[in-house]
């Protein structure tokens, strides 16, 4: 029992918190019933503070369950946006609805640790469901009008067909492999094997839904903007963090089968496609509806959809091969997943507490003039878009390098290498394209002319988490390696290359010195536990 708190103590303490906040939510006291915001925030903090502090217990082999540096990167990164998008939420729910509106937060959350811990694929499936379901309450529970009940039924729809789809993906590697536990699976996979190929592409398709690729996409615009924008931030961040995490661990599995060499990480030929066009596709598609939409929220919707592309080309790159940062796709990924997290929810917060007469601001007519009306609002908002842009010195110009500097450099070497230069390219155009847009957006509130009523109605708290994210992204564009040396490590953890398949972690003391070294990694994957976050 004390290994299993020791391990799982910060999830353990967010599923306890949700149970705390849905009672105070039905509480007959007045105080209790303002408190599950406050309670919420407290939980995250408290379990970004566990997963900072040594562990009391020495092993980690738990049923389903491996604790990595990629656990700690989900812990303390994830849940540190997470408690930004809280800030964002505060003024949201109606005062008798704070209790379940900030238990399904905390629930999602704690799926999210869970996904980046998860060992098994049963418990990787509850994990991403855990994920998925509270975001469905939330969405329809966000607005009172038809369009958000509309987006949560489709939501919800959707999300279980693709739920069904995953499993059934999960049965075919089960049944190749003859066991659920992933590391189990690493070394019997054959990435040849037909069974093996159809478990990956269900597996993916379920997975597709979630991060909105083409062509399992359509319910973004929908969704997005029938949900609040809070709530719309929120399915920005989480649902793509965990599935972009689920996938590589699941490419992990058959990597070492379809890699021509040691040094060079490719999947059998058949995924590589699947997912080369997926990512081509996704970001095209992504970016050309967004040219036409007036709705800022729709419009974001689709520039989600092409963020997802530009991670697909991260996740395509692969792992690192020793040449540094623009050498690891999938530490780009991680990186460049939580700086969308945090760009995404400055523009969809500044859109949440803007009002236009009775209605929320959410078309381009009613941020005309914006930066006129409210200055510092408008200057967050316009940092967030140049960063989604890619523009300097934000975070999001250097998540941009990293993605297409790692794609890059997999083409030296690699067996599609023209395909993967094809693909940087596609992404660079694309990139382009999506200037036209954002700067739509910075134009409306900069040059445009202020047309009707417009309020702007946040809090001290609320403004505070609005600088809080310029200043993370300015932060992160300055000194990256706060962030990228973390998502090296989490990355490492789950890469083929770099980690064994009866590795052992736990988290009980300090760092090895020698852990950010890429030649002596592999020395850790042994039965010695893991001594602590990188």
């Amino acid at each position: 029992m004390t290994c299993c708190f020791s391990i799982l103590a910060p999830e353990m303490l967010l599923l306890v918190a949700a149970g705390l906040v849905l009672l105070a939510g039905v509480s007959g006291s007045m105080r209790l019933r303002a408190g599950p915001p406050w309670i919420a925030m407290a939980a995250v903090a408290a379990a970004i503070w566990l997963s900072l502090q040594p562990c009391a217990s020495g092993g980690a082999d738990l049923p389903g369950i491996r604790v990595s540096a990629l656990t700690w990167y989900a812990r303390i990164a994830g849940l540190s946006v997470g408690l930004l998008v809280m800030l964002a939420h505060l003024h949201l729910p109606l005062p008798g609805e704070k209790g379940e509106h900030f238990a399904m937060m905390l629930f999602a959350l704690a799926g999210l640790t869970l996904v980046a811990s998860a060992d098994d694929l049963i418990t990787l499936f509850l994990a991403l469901e855990l994920v998925s379901v509270p975001t469905y309450v939330l969405v329809a529970a966000s607005g009172r009008d038809v369009r958000a009940h509309e987006a949560g039924m489709k939501y919800f729809f959707l999300g279980s067909l693709a739920a069904s789809v995953l499993v059934y993906g999960f049965s075919f590697l089960y049944g190749a492999s003859g066991t659920c536990r992933l590391s189990g699976m690493a070394g019997v996979l054959d990435a040849h094997d037909p069974l093996v190929l159809i478990g990956m592409v269900l597996a993916m398709m379920g997975l597709a839904y979630k991060l909105a690729v083409v062509p399992f996409h359509l319910y973004a615009p929908d969704v997005y903007q029938g949900a609040a924008s809070p709530v719309t931030a929120l399915l920005g961040f989480l649902p793509k963090l965990a599935g972009f995490v689920a996938l590589v661990k699941l490419l992990a599995l058959i990597a070492p089968a379809g890699g021509t060499s040691a040094e060079v990480w490719c999947p059998p030929a058949g995924l590589f496609w699947l997912l080369w066009f997926l990512a081509a596709a996704t970001m095209t598609v992504g970016n050309c509806q967004a040219l036409w939409q007036g709705n800022v929220k729709r419009m974001l919707a689709c520039s989600s959809m092409a963020h997802s592309g530009y991670l697909l080309v991260a996740v395509l790159a692969g792992p690192a091969g020793g040449g540094g940062p623009l050498d690891d796709g999938w530490s780009a990924m991680l990186f460049y997943a939580i700086v969308y997290g945090v760009l995404n929810l400055g523009v969809f917060a500044v859109l949440g507490y803007l009002r236009a007469g009775s209605k929320a601001a959410e078309d381009l007519e009613d941020l005309a003039g914006l930066a006129r009306r409210f200055p510092a609002p408008a200057l967050v908002m316009a940092l967030c878009l140049f960063g989604l842009m890619g523009m300097p010195p934000t975070a999001g110009f250097l998540g941009k390098v990293l993605i297409f500097g790692s794609a890059l450099s997999a083409g030296a070497g690699h067996p599609h290498q023209g395909a993967m230069i094809l693909l940087v390219v596609i992404g660079v155009l694309n990139a382009a394209v999506a200037a036209v847009y954002y700067l739509r957006v910075i134009g409306a509130c900069y040059l445009s002319a202020p047309q009707g009523e417009l309020s702007f109605e946040a809090e001290r708290s609320q403004r505070l988490g609005l600088l809080a994210c310029a200043v993370v992204v300015l932060l992160l564009g300055l000194r990256p390696h706060l962030l990228l040396q973390p998502a090296q490590d989490g990355a490492a953890a789950v890469s083929p290359s770099r980690s064994c398949p009866t590795a052992v972690f736990a988290v009980s003391g300090a760092p090895p010195e020698d852990l950010a070294r890429p030649e002596t990694v592999c020395t850790l994957r042994s039965e010695a536990p893991y001594n602590g976050p990188p």
